[in-house]
């Protein structure tokens, strides 16, 4: 199996390159906007909000999201989705430049932006299906992992240094540039346009449908479930990282931006070598290994402070580990989920995802002010071993699901 062979496609080329720039901006704003929350209000809960804000945006609009990936061009919503995330992050950086923006306007803006999110991530995530041959679904899954953790690696790293060198204004203004990079590398990209043209059912129809072919496949709802467990640990990884960086370890924005990175770096690797451990030790294995090494990184942080060359080495772990599922996972799902259906089971685990975000993002905060950044690492481990309890609850089931792809090709 070689693990960069996606990249021999020019349209696959489009994808990553629009989406690694994307993910770049978004990961710069993230740690901007945390560490500018953080600094001005002096409490984790508002960095715990502002992310409860944006997540709660996923619940009030994937009900409707994964119907319109099924039913419109998957390309035109991503672009339409890019261009109105465009002009809102713009307007960010404008009140950034203007002054200290006010909080509730600052939140009220991610909300909306979250709503594009929202809209984006089943339609790109169905989109991979159309670009992709079947037969590489595992590497251009790892790939796409990539583009979507890239931004712990670049925007992260520099996060800190430009929030404190230029400004929130700033920050904002890349992140909203690089929404416009991923709209023309979109629209230069030739796929296999999917849902076929023609008429279609009300999107309540459709929606019903969805979910009926998951309850109909409780094993495949239950796996999609389990999938998404790690980037629920991963989005209030984000909160816990800063009061660790600050109160545990004493250091400064520059320090957290590079422990993003350093997580980032992980999470890339991932996208190369998850496709060979797939090869070498089986789908399930791999799978389940890498979630208990997962649990074992953050059982590790949360026992004692550690040195920071064990905690960037930690850090490093965890990324691998948690992007590797999701690698696998999503590989897995687009072999058994068949393509008509795939924007709304996507945009259903998404809703999961988002729903247990808002609860655990607004739990972790507190829970770090009172406990310190330890136990919101012991958090993460118990959310972690949730998903693996799931995984291994449905792998019986999920192996005589017919495999989708294979039927395809």
């Amino acid at each position: 199996m070689n693990p960069l062979a996606p990249l021999g496609d020019r349209d696959f080329r489009l994808y990553f390159v629009g989406q690694v720039l994307s993910m770049a901006g978004s990961g710069l704003h993230i740690v901007a906007l945390g560490w500018y929350l953080l600094d001005r209000t002096g409490s984790a809960t508002s960095v715990a909000l502002v992310w409860a804000i944006g997540l709660g945006s996923g619940v009030v609009m994937l009900p409707f999201a994964g119907p319109l990936a099924d039913r419109y061009p998957r390309r035109t919503l991503a672009i339409g989705s890019d261009v109105v995330r465009l002009g809102l992050v713009a307007a960010m950086a404008a009140l950034a430049y203007a002054g200290s923006p006010s909080l509730p306007v600052l939140y009220v803006l991610t909300f909306l932006v979250g709503l594009g999110h929202s809209v984006f991530w089943p339609s790109i995530t169905a989109l991979l299906q159309e670009v992709i041959r079947p037969d590489q679904l595992t590497a251009a899954s790892g790939l796409a992992e990539i583009t979507w953790q890239v931004g712990n690696l670049t925007g992260a790293a520099l996060g800190g240094p430009i929030l404190v060198r230029f400004g929130l204004g700033t920050a904002f203004a890349i992140d909203a540039a690089t929404y416009l990079v991923s709209a023309l590398a979109l629209l230069a990209l030739h796929h296999r346009p999917a849902p076929a043209e023609g008429p279609h059912e009300s999107g309540l129809a459709m929606a019903r449908a969805g979910m009926a072919y998951l309850r109909s496949h409780p094993a495949v709802a239950g796996f999609g479930i389990a999938s998404v467990i790690p980037w629920v640990a991963t989005i209030s990884l984000n909160i816990v990282l800063v009061a660790y960086v600050l109160d545990v370890l004493h250091l400064g924005a520059t320090a957290y931006g590079l422990a993003d990175m350093t997580y980032g770096v992980g999470a890339m690797a991932s996208g190369i070598f998850a496709a060979l451990l797939v090869l070498r030790l089986g789908e399930w294995r791999a799978m389940t290994g890498v979630m208990v090494a997962l649990i074992a990184c953050y059982a590790a942080l949360a026992a004692s402070p550690a040195a920071i060359p064990v905690f960037y080495a930690v850090l490093f772990l965890a990324g691998f580990c948690s992007s590797a599922f999701r690698v696998m996972t999503t590989a897995y799902l687009f072999k058994v989920v068949p393509n008509e259906v795939m924007g709304r089971a996507s945009s259903s685990f998404l809703l999961v995802s988002m729903v247990l975000q808002v609860v655990v993002t607004l739990s972790v905060g507190p829970l770090v002010n009172h406990t310190s950044a330890r136990g919101g690492f012991v958090l993460l481990a118990a959310i972690v071993g949730i998903g693996l309890a799931l995984l291994a609850a449905v792998a019986a089931g999920l192996r005589r699901v017919p495999d989708c792809a294979a039927e395809t090709a």
